[in-house]
């Protein structure tokens, strides 16, 4: 974290995931960030979104304080005129709002762009839509899992659908939003001019979709469920078990990377030679991984990790969440606040360090 954006304001008028975990990020880097809540209907839905196991008198759930790091929380009732003016002083000191209200009630309320424009005319108005701002339909994660082709392809080799257990869609559109805001910033350096901003939830998604939509572009290859596998690659997602009932997955992305296991785990050399190239390996997996488990199912885990090690070939055991959180790395991610006198955890939407420069041209 970092304090670079302590000269910005920014004020939030949204809910759930996408936008809080945008104006969480500005809180992390030093911006002062309001967020309004509807304190006619007990404030941000995701409040209530709780465990089992949660306190249920608590104001805030696990999920809420997973998006709503470091800012100040103001009650309103947009409906009110009073609540309203409160609204519109504090976007006059903004910089930059982000809201994910649906059109109709964004006109009702008037927190539309072109109402709050009027009052703060340099502002930096980032608006989160589900498909487009005319389209009156609600936008979902789980709905654009579905919709942009995420559930088709996800969930075992058999056929059974997943869906993805964190709501990545929403994820990315956070991403969106403040890569665009940012952008808009440095735009505004240089022109001194606001900007209105529309990210769309669907087309966060399409986004998303990288490699599986080229490989669908380019040579129409409809993606089906294939559990851990990857489809251009091999043996890359490919579980293995060794002989003390370690669960390990193998991420091979180069011929090279391929010649080094092969000659770590003594496979014959008839094998290194039928499989040294890759799209030889994708085509016969299934014999492929025959040979590679016969080899692994004999060692344990101790005595692979080390020769893995050794040749640096890249592997992984698959760890549960509990087992995550014991790595420093992620320790370091996490982030501790209270929130109306509620110690809460999260993870820091920042996986990066900024080191300024010590010298400079002027």
């Amino acid at each position: 974290m970092t304090d670079l954006l302590n000269d910005i304001t920014v004020v939030e008028l949204a809910s759930v995931l996408a936008g809080p975990l945008a104006g969480s990020f500005f809180a992390e880097h030093g911006a002062h960030v309001i967020k309004v809540e509807n304190k006619g209907t007990f404030g941000d839905v995701t409040r209530q979104w709780r465990l089992p196991t949660e306190e249920s008198t608590s104001s805030i759930s696990a999920y809420y304080a997973s998006a709503n790091y470091g800012k100040d929380i103001v009650y309103l009732d947009l409906s009110d005129e009073e609540d309203y003016d409160k609204l519109i002083e504090i976007i006059g000191q903004a910089d930059v709002v982000v809201s994910n209200f649906q059109k109709k009630t964004a006109l009702k309320l008037r927190v539309d762009y072109e109402s709050i424009v009027h009052h703060k005319c340099d502002i930096i108005f980032a608006q989160l839509v589900a498909y487009a701002w005319d389209d009156p339909r609600p936008g979902y994660d789980l709905v654009m899992q579905a919709e942009a082709g995420f559930i088709s392809m996800n969930g075992s080799v058999e056929g059974e659908l997943a869906k993805m257990p964190v709501a990545l869609i929403d994820v990315i559109a956070g991403h969106q939003i403040k890569e665009s805001v940012l952008l808009a910033m440095c735009a505004k350096m240089k022109h001194g001019k606001g900007a209105y901003i529309e990210v769309s939830l669907f087309k966060s998604a399409i986004s998303g979709l990288a490699n599986q939509a080229s490989n669908y572009l380019m040579c129409e290859h409809v993606a089906k469920p294939m559990g851990t596998l990857h489809p251009n690659i091999a043996p890359y997602g490919d579980m293995v078990v060794t002989k003390d009932q370690k669960k390990l997955i193998l991420a091979i992305g180069s011929d090279k990377q391929f010649e080094k296991l092969g000659k770590t785990l003594k496979l014959a050399s008839e094998l290194l030679h039928t499989f040294r190239f890759n799209k030889s390996r994708v085509i016969n997996r299934v014999e492929l991984m025959f040979h590679i488990r016969a080899k692994i199912e004999a060692l344990p885990f101790n005595i692979l990790e080390m020769s893995l090690k050794n040749a640096n070939i890249p592997f992984c055991l698959i760890s549960s969440m509990d087992e995550v959180f014991e790595n420093p790395l992620a320790k370091e991610m996490v982030v501790e606040e209270t929130i109306e006198h509620q110690k809460t955890l999260k993870v820091s939407n920042s996986a990066f360090t900024i080191k300024m420069s010590e010298t400079s041209n002027s």
